[in-house]
């Protein structure tokens, strides 16, 4: 006989909306129910946290970033003043800090994902077919942005993170932003593996409002999907509508629906798999066998006993319950009514009941398929509809980012077929009483002189059918592109230096004031691909002098960057981005060719001067004599005649690698499959760089080479050959109510450098770390100086640490220790290196005078010191004798220099240069 539960008149329920005043005997840690009395839909938020979530998220969408970031640092997911955004960099230097076996993992496990998702999307097709009189269309077209949301919580959750980006990614989603508070490195690591955007390490119902309304930096979304707590659920609820979601999700739910065929022991360890997710968890069993239950009971005491998380699935194996049925049609029947978000079938002939029942968020088919392979990774997707919710709604999919669209064009309204359209429209029109309908309908009546025509075109059109296509695929490791273009300036070569540099030198002899900002704004407005076009603007935009002669602007500019009397020029500044056995398997796998807005002379001398030429020759260059520049298509098109390919869609990707919005711009213009794939330049800022490269129609925006690689479906380049950007560079700026500085490294310069911090003797030593080092430094500091010395010299040390540690990377193959002993007279100094990834600084210098210039000898130690901790270096630096305090500060810097040298050397090793696999 069944148990039956008696009634009770109470309003505290359980997650499962179940009265929680009365329970079973001591003894059942599940409740038995009879089928009458199975619990009923629930909602899924609490009332008063919808109405807490309301006020968050208006609030959020009126003060933008300012509220996101007060309420971020009030629930402690963010520290005053801690970045809110991490990019992709960012990312990649979270998965190179882990452990290999956890890289593979997260690379195996998105793998499946993908598999399965790139298998959903192929299963739905654009078409046409054919309507009264023309053609209907239906396009399949991905959402443009998405915010996927991964719970923070008691532990991190990396495949929730796969599971929502990778299936955004696989529907072709332009650009991918994920929400996760505090986020783990293993959480950062997994969103690089899935290829996100960017990460917003911020949670709750904050994070979801700035992802559906857009908070400074952080951009509204064109969908928000992925599980959380009531507090995202109920925000997700109150968005919807400005942007798709893709589920409300409550408690998650197994049902295991087993006969007498089932194991006690695995059904158990199933229950308790589920209830150790959260205390609100809800586990079911319906069964046909009596005799099933007590061991089932039994098998959860004694498991209980060893779980380690025994607290959390303890209480919710209390909100769950069993259903004892007569017969497996009951069950089934049963198992409809709740509609779990996870089913497992744990009978004798798992397949023919699978095949009956109807109802259910993921089905589990047999003792092999258990639920927890679902949720780490099989293929299908772990984020489920729950509450009963399965009986109208299925899980995330690449449909939840996908787009149906329909198009119709009417090309022969003469003929019978497109006449009763027009007609039945009249009058149906005039049935609902829509006049306007009516006469706008009746102007597409054909005359008599095209119904003349009507028996030849109605015979034109017999025998038409729908036809199917294929959607194109979007750029991933899997996609191979009939070709390859690459744009020179901020892609093959790194033109701060130089073209940059020439826009400011031109604009001051013409006495105006042009800065970088400057410049990449009038970059992102577009049409500035030109720069001896752009610099005539910038001056005449600056002085206001309408007769400003472009010519003579033009000339003024050649002189600067390709120099003159004997003098070389700006240009002989540019280094190779990508490095050069990249380039070279590219070459080697795809046809390649340059567009760019170079003249034909100046892209030879950057070739022929980095040993390109044979990659790219003069018949594969589209230069600047040769058409219209971009945001012209007509480039890109000229380079696809020379590549001797047919520039039409429907045949195969074209990847056009671009830094600019005159190259993506161009590459949507061209209308031939031809996707404007974005690249952010060493030093730039990825975020800016990023939003408006998306904005004008990029598919994706590349950080590093790495990425490229991947794009490409190419082996990567031996470790030591190149870094995450072709260069180990760095851009990092640092602002605070003291002190704002801009650091810019290049750890395989030449030891070229720019120091402006304001304290004489400071830039001195760093232009001498930057010559022996041979790392290329650019400082530009505006600090309190009138105060006195200390802020500037702390925060220069501090931002240059910072820029180091980032240019550095992964540290694979790198030499990691290093050691100088340097002399300037009678000083001698010693200093020792270990790029160890553990902050320490001992610095002795012994100082006479209280200080040398205008900088306090102390803040000259303090400047090693602040170096090491934001650098994650151990630093030993020691004045072993010497009478004047400048010739003991000089031979320290340049010890520190020829040792920093050495420690950052590359030994073309692999790995990392520890026995713990990481530094």
């Amino acid at each position: 006989t069944r148990h039956t539960l008696p009634t009770a008149d109470t309003t505290t329920t359980d997650p499962m909306g179940r009265d929680q005043g009365v329970r079973d005997p001591p003894g059942n840690l599940l409740a038995r129910l009879t089928p009458d009395e199975l619990p009923k839909m629930r909602d899924v938020v609490h009332p008063d946290i919808r109405a807490k979530a309301a006020t968050i998220v208006q609030t959020v969408q009126n003060k933008g970033e300012e509220a996101l970031l007060e309420y971020a640092v009030r629930f402690g997911d963010l520290k005053q003043g801690a970045p809110h955004i991490l990019t992709r960099t960012d990312l990649k230097r979270a998965f190179d800090a882990i452990p290999k076996e956890q890289q593979d993992l997260l690379v195996r496990t998105a793998k499946r994902i993908e598999a399965f998702a790139n298998a959903q999307r192929a299963s739905i097709r654009d078409l046409k077919t054919p309507i009264p009189g023309g053609y209907a269309w239906q396009r399949v077209s991905p959402v443009e942005r998405a915010g996927c949301y991964a719970p923070g919580g008691r532990f991190p959750l990396p495949s929730s993170v796969l599971m929502t980006a990778v299936t955004a990614r696989c529907a072709g989603v332009r650009e991918v932003w994920v929400a996760s508070p505090r986020p783990a490195e293993i959480t950062k690591a997994a969103a690089h593996v899935a290829r996100a955007d960017f990460l917003l390490c911020i949670g709750g119902a904050q994070a979801i409002a700035a992802l559906a309304y857009g908070a400074g930096d952080v951009p509204p979304c064109d969908t928000i999907v992925g599980p959380g707590n009531q507090w995202v659920t109920a925000a997700k609820q109150l968005v919807s509508g400005k942007c798709s979601i893709d589920m409300l999700a409550g408690p998650s739910e197994l049902l295991v629906l087993a006969d007498d065929t089932a194991k006690p022991e695995v059904v158990a360890a199933d229950l308790l798999a589920q209830a150790e997710h959260d205390v609100v968890a809800i586990p079911m069993l319906v069964t046909t066998c009596e005799e099933l239950v007590p061991l089932v009971e039994k098998e959860l005491e004694k498991q209980l006993k060893t779980l380690s998380t025994n607290s959390t699935a303890s209480k919710s194996i209390a909100n769950g319950f069993v259903v004892v049925c007569e017969n497996l049609d009951e069950a089934i029947k049963v198992s409809d009514f709740l509609a779990p978000e996870h089913l497992e079938v744990l009978t004798k002939d798992p397949s023919s009941v699978s095949e009956k029942l109807n109802h259910y968020g993921a089905l589990f088919i047999g003792n092999n398929a258990a639920e927890v392979l679902g949720d780490y990774g099989a293929g299908p997707n772990h984020t489920l509809p729950t509450g009963r919710t399965a009986r109208y709604t299925g899980g995330l999919s690449v449909h939840s980012f996908l787009r149906i669209r329909t198009w119709m064009q009417i090309t022969d309204k003469s003929s019978a077929a497109a006449v009763q359209l027009v007609q039945d429209s009249i009058d149906l029109a005039k049935l609902e009483g829509l006049e306007g309908h009516s006469k706008s309908a009746a102007h597409r009546l054909p005359t008599n002189s095209e119904v003349a025509h009507r028996e030849t075109k109605d015979s034109a059109h017999v025998g038409r059918s729908t036809t199917f296509s294929d959607l194109p695929v979007p750029p991933n490791g899997t996609t191979r592109p009939r070709a390859v273009l690459f744009d020179m300036d901020g892609v093959l070569a790194d033109v701060s230096q130089s073209y940059r540099h020439a826009i400011i030198e031109t604009a001051r002899f013409y006495g105006v004031d042009i800065n970088k900002e400057d410049i990449q704004q009038a970059k992102e407005k577009g049409n500035a691909n030109n720069d001896w076009v752009l610099t005539h603007r910038l001056i005449k935009d600056k002085n206001g002098d309408k007769k400003l002669c472009y010519e003579d602007v033009k000339d003024k500019f050649q002189e600067i960057y390709l120099g003159s009397n004997g003098e070389k020029g700006l240009r002989d500044n540019e280094t190779l981005i990508p490095n050069k056995g990249l380039l070279e398997k590219i070459a080697k796998s795809y046809p390649v060719a340059i567009v760019t807005g170079r003249p034909r002379d100046e892209a030879e001398y950057f070739l022929s001067l980095h040993g390109l030429s044979k990659y790219f020759p003069a018949q594969l260059r589209v230069c600047m004599e040769d058409c219209k520049p971009k945001p012209s298509p007509e480039p890109i098109l000229l380079a696809l005649k020379k590549l001797g390919l047919q520039a039409k869609p429907g045949l195969g990707p074209i990847y056009m690698i671009g830094d600019t919005v005159d190259d993506i711009r161009a590459a949507v213009d061209a209308q031939c499959d031809v996707f404007g794939i974005g690249f952010v330049p060493p030093g730039k800022e990825a975020l800016r760089v990023s939003r408006s490269l998306y904005n004008c129609g990029a598919v994706r925006v590349m950080e590093s080479m790495d990425e490229i690689q991947g794009l490409m479906n190419l082996e990567p380049t031996e470790s030591g050959e190149c870094s995450q950007s072709g260069l180990r560079t760095a851009r990092v700026h640092r602002k605070t109510k003291e002190t704002t500085i801009t650091c810019e490294l290049n750890l395989d310069g030449t030891g070229k450098s720019k120091i402006s911090t304001g304290i004489g003797f400071l830039d001195h030593m760093l232009t001498a770390v930057s010559k022996h080092s041979q790392i290329d430094v650019n400082i530009d500091c505006k600090g309190d100086l009138y105060v006195d010395d200390h802020h500037s010299a702390e925060d220069v040390a501090l931002t240059f640490g910072s820029a180091f540690k980032q240019a550095l990377g992964n540290k694979v193959g790198i030499t990691r220790f290093g050691w100088a002993l340097v002399p300037l007279d009678e000083a001698l100094s010693r200093v020792v290196v270990d790029i160890s990834g553990r902050p320490s600084a001992h610095v002795n210098l012994g100082f006479k005078r209280p200080s040398v210039g205008t900088i306090s000898t102390e803040m000259l130690e303090h400047v090693f010191e602040s170096f090491a901790m934001t650098a994650g270096i151990t630093l030993h630096v020691e004045c072993i004798t010497g009478k004047n305090d400048h010739h003991r500060s000089e031979s320290a810097f340049k010890a520190f220099a020829r040792a920093l040298k050495t420690a950052i050397q590359r030994t073309g090793s692999k790995d990392i240069p520890s026995t713990k696999g990481a530094l």
